[in-house]
């Protein structure tokens, strides 16, 4: 890692391209994901999701087939958003990609691990098809809260060609 808290390096975002540190179940779930974004650009699945009066994509009803095809992972991960409600396992997946913006996400991660999986949950993957550091920002100091009790999140920035970790555990560590 860098020196500074403060800094990026290339190396620090090649580190966590590389995804030495990423469960498989986290890399096949953003596979999933990625196979779900490209299908929004090749319109494979507009037929079965599109407002025959509008002709407009259905975003939720989209959502709700990518949350289907990756249930199994919640036999090692509570999956958010999730209509079963979540058994409070160690690790949880946040999925912000398509309808659910980047605030809605962080703020499902900060609910989750700071509230209905308190003191169980202790790594966060946050999957995300943006990133904006205006809706990331207000969210430093839960993020810095919840690191301070021993949960490392991390987030990871996925798009139809490729991922990588925004390494944003090196702005939620305490200068040493």
């Amino acid at each position: 890692m860098s020196d500074s808290k403060d800094q990026w390096m290339v190396g620090d975002l090649l580190d966590a391209m590389s995804g030495s540190h990423t469960p498989n179940y986290v890399t096949m779930v953003i596979q999933e994901v990625q196979s779900w974004l490209a299908s929004a650009i090749t319109e494979e699945y507009r037929v079965d999701t599109a407002d025959a009066a509008s002709d407009e994509r259905n975003i939720s009803a989209d959502l709700e087939y990518l949350l289907s095809q990756i249930e199994w992972a919640a036999a090692y991960a509570d999956i958010l958003p999730s209509l079963k409600g979540a058994p409070k396992q160690e690790e949880a997946i946040i999925m912000s990609v398509g309808p659910i913006i980047l605030d809605e996400g962080l703020r499902m991660l900060v609910d989750h691990v700071g509230l209905f999986a308190r003191d169980v949950c202790r790594r966060v993957w946050m999957i995300s098809d943006s990133w904006v550091i205006g809706d990331a920002i207000p969210y430093v100091p839960h993020l810095k809260a919840l690191r301070e009790q021993g949960v490392k999140t991390h987030f990871m920035l996925v798009t139809p060609w490729n991922y990588f970790e925004i390494p944003w555990n090196s702005v939620t560590e305490d200068a040493k």
